[in-house]
This record gives structure tokens, sequence and C-alpha cells, in this order.
């Protein structure tokens, strides 16, 4: 313990604050200042359920949009999961099938962790906008065989598209097209190895900002490796974001796993992203105090969950990366009890209401805008040492909006 205080204060030392952001030296610091302040900016955020339910980065996004404008619609999940929400995306279907990576392990997949499968010819998946929306530049990622067919696509505006993997040799692939939302899918011919791992939503002016929010409930930052890793790593190049957002921890906290294992897991990942997505920054968001028992004036937290705090944020100094305080955005340790007595969060001491969430994406916000205020010189460059890791090499693609996922 007396090591990590030492730890903390030497970064703190060396580090830049901006309300409950600490920048750890990140090495993409300026690339997302100048992407704040050219008004076209994308953020990923990836994580458990308090990303699922699309609360949180809800606020978050609708707070960057009013300052920035109206980037695009994000990352939707591949049709309808029981559980998860999106904010802004709707769906309907007729005979698909929704497949996850937290429950089936045996399956090939993409960036998110989440497919869908048409179960044959004429099945059918509309995807809507819960509001009124522009004209979106859709990327697909899409997996089909030699021998599946392909989707006929219509649009709200009575576009007609055909929508197939550039290459069907059983790799993830990416596509894009123009639509106006709702567009239907409507499958012909063989569908027996067809999949769609999600979709990217951009405005066609291309300016604003983009929130994606890509989250699956119960998940530990570990269930990555249940992921086809050559292909979340292509298809995180071809989105490059400006800001991929880390936000896992809880599930962790209570199912025990040791900081030393959270330590390695982070440190794998950020390595993954960084090879992938060269010039995004990253950000750990630690977990907030959530609670096994609600009993008492604090309530019972998971006896790893500080452990796990000190590591991520330890992590975040390690691996020069920005950090976002959680728990410290609570009110700090034992805060938890207020917010269930405030009505912010619920009663099993763990999720948060949409009031809750609400609270917490904007003062996110506010501290990425806050980046905004600072210039370069605001920044201490990198370690010497400190080299980033190669980037993957892309294999050749068909068309500047297509790349190809080998397995």
């Amino acid at each position: 313990m007396k090591q990590f205080f030492a730890l903390s204060v030497l970064a703190m030392s060396m580090s830049t604050s901006a309300n409950y952001l600490t920048n750890y030296q990140d090495p993409n610091t300026d690339q997302l200042i100048q992407a704040l302040n050219n008004n076209r900016i994308h953020i990923v955020q990836l994580g458990d359920s308090h990303t699922a339910g699309d609360s949180m980065t809800e606020a978050l996004r609708s707070q960057l949009q009013s300052r920035y404008g109206n980037g695009g619609m994000g990352w939707a999940m591949p049709m309808y999961f029981s559980g998860q929400r999106m904010a802004r995306y709707g769906y309907d279907n007729y005979q698909w099938t929704p497949i996850s990576s937290r429950r089936n392990q045996n399956e090939d997949y993409t960036l998110g962790g989440l497919i869908a499968k048409p179960n044959f010819s004429g099945s059918t998946l509309t995807i809507k906008a819960k509001n009124q929306e522009p004209m979106q530049s859709m990327t697909v990622s899409i997996r089909q065989s030699a021998t599946d067919g392909l989707f006929k696509i219509s649009d709200a505006d009575g576009n007609h598209l055909i929508l197939e993997a550039p290459i069907k040799n059983d790799t993830w692939q990416t596509t894009t097209f123009d639509a106006k939302l709702p567009f239907t899918l409507t499958a012909e011919g063989s569908m027996t190895n067809t999949a769609i791992g999600g979709w990217w939503g951009r405005s066609k002016h291309e300016l604003g900002a983009i929130v994606s929010s890509l989250g699956i409930n119960g998940a530990e930052l570990s269930h990555w490796s249940r992921w086809n890793q050559n292909a979340w790593q292509q298809e995180l190049a071809t989105i490059a974001p400006e800001l991929i957002i880390l936000a896992y921890g809880t599930n962790e906290a209570y199912n025990n796993l040791s900081a030393e294992r959270i330590a390695t897991v982070l440190d794998e990942r950020i390595e993954q992203i960084r090879q992938a997505s060269p010039h995004s920054a990253i950000m750990i968001v630690s977990s907030p105090e959530v609670l096994k028992n609600t009993a008492g004036s604090c309530g019972v937290r998971p006896p790893t969950l500080h452990a796990i705090q000190e590591v991520q944020r330890q992590t975040a100094q390690n691996k020069h990366t920005l950090f976002w305080d959680w728990q410290s955005a609570m009110g700090g340790s034992c805060s938890m009890k207020q917010w269930m007595k405030s009505g912010k969060a619920t009663k099993d001491g763990v999720h948060f209401t949409h009031l809750g969430y609400q609270q917490l994406g904007r003062q996110m916000a506010d501290d990425i805008i806050s980046l905004s205020a600072l210039n370069s010189s605001s920044h201490l460059t990198p370690p010497p040492q400190m080299i980033s890791p190669s980037p993957i090499s892309i294999a050749p693609s068909l068309s500047t909006t297509r790349t190809f996922y080998q397995k």
C-alpha cells in the first residue's frame, strides 16, 4: 500500500488533472485535443452493464453533441438483445437469432462480442432510429461463406441497396453504405454461415461528436479473449476513434478476481488496442463503488474492490493513459448508500438509476471537454523509453470503405 501511495504521488506530479479526469501522459493527448477543437470526435466505450444500458453514455453523447454537433448515431448492436438497451437505435426482426459471447463461447465474434444470424432466406431485420436522425453513413461488420446469399436493403427514403460481404471467405469484413433510418434487410439465398457483428452510424456531414456504447451485461475485460482478436483489431483499426474508454471492474470485484490478474489483462488489452489503433487515446474508467450488502451506514463492499480500483489507476499511470475516477465522482468511499437514498442508485447497491447515470455521464463529458481548454504545452510528453507498438497490418481492400479481417 505504501508503495502504491508513493507511485500515486509521483504520478500526480507528472500528470495533468481536470476534475475527476487525470491524464497520465497519454501519447495521443494532443490528437484528442485537436479533435475536440475541430468539432470532430468519436468516442468508443466498452464495458459491462453500466455501459450496456446506454444511459451514462447517452448523457455523455448528448452533452458532447450539444457542444460539438451531432456527428452520428455511433455503434449499434447487430439486433436486439434482451436486457440490453440502445438509446438511439430500435429494432424489429423476423427469424433472426441473437448470440452473445457472455453465454456462448464457441462462436466467431468481432468487436463487441455480439452477433446476429438470419435463420433462413426471407428473414428480415429492421434498424430504426428512436428520434429523427439525418442520413447516416453505415459501416456494417459482416461475415459470410462462399455459398451464402445476400441482403436486399430498403431505407426510409425508398433507396434500394444490396448488402453482402466483399469477399465471402468466412472472415469478418466491413462495408459501408448510406441509408436513411429505418432501413430493412431481407435475406435472399442461403444464410448458413452469415452473421452481422454490428453497425456504425456516422452523419454524412462528418462533423460533430459520436459516442459509441459497446457493453455486455456481466462482462469482464478478460472476456475479450472470447472474440476473434484479428477481427476486432481490424474493425477497431477501421473505425479509429479518437478516444477508447475501458469501463470494467464491477464484475471482476464481484467475482473476487485478484488485482494482479486485473493488471495483467489491462496491460494486454491496452497493448492490443494501441497496436490496432495507434492514434487513439485510451481512458481507463475505474469501477464505481458497489456493494455486496446494503446493510449498515456504508454497506459492505466486495473485498477486492479497493485493490481493483487501485490497480486500475496504477495501470493508467504505468501505461500512460487517461484515468477517470468513478468513485470520486460519486463522492468517494461510502457514497453508494447516499446515492441510493437520493434516488440516483438502485436498491441492489450496484447499478444506478437513469438520474444517476445522467449525472455521471454529464460529469464525464465536462471533464473531457475541459481537456480542450488545455494546449499542447500543458501536457508532458511520454518518457523517451516509451515505445508505441507497431500498427497491425491491414489487408488490402476493394475500396476505401472495406477492410478484410483474417482469422
